[in-house]
């Protein structure tokens, strides 16, 4: 079974260590440079003078939030993906686990004597033998 993530506060020991750690990763994740690149290099062109080689503040905003909408949209979606396939995979288990309970009851031989049934391992059922020869 998945395991929760253990969320800790500014007083559990620990806290300070995956807290910086968690901000070295994100300053070398590659979405981190890469809204660093694009937001840089939109601005330059936004306050360079040359009238061929800039753009206009509308270009400027229309672009930095489309590119930091797309990258923190898809951390979204990789978040609510993630989230669904862990779902699902417990769901799954839970289910094999109910089929395999459900086998073990249906493979045990009745003890009711009204009825003498027998259940096969693959629940398939035994509702009677062959008579005994008349001969």
């Amino acid at each position: 079974m998945a395991t929760k993530k253990e969320k800790l506060t500014l007083s559990d020991q620990g806290f300070w260590q995956k807290w910086i750690s968690k901000l070295l990763f994100t300053f070398i994740s590659v979405k981190l440079w890469g809204l660093i690149a694009a937001t840089w290099v939109s601005t330059y062109l936004l306050t360079t003078g040359n009238p061929a080689n800039s753009i206009t503040g509308t270009q400027w905003v229309t672009f930095n939030t489309t590119i930091w909408a797309l990258i923190f949209g898809m951390k979204e979606v990789f978040r609510i993906s993630e989230q669904r396939d862990r779902t699902e995979t417990e769901n799954l288990k839970e289910h094999n686990e109910s089929k395999a309970r459900i086998a073990s009851i249906l493979a045990t031989p009745s003890t009711n004597d009204l009825t003498k049934t027998t259940f096969m391992p693959d629940g398939k059922e035994i509702v009677g033998e062959e008579p005994d020869s008349i001969l």
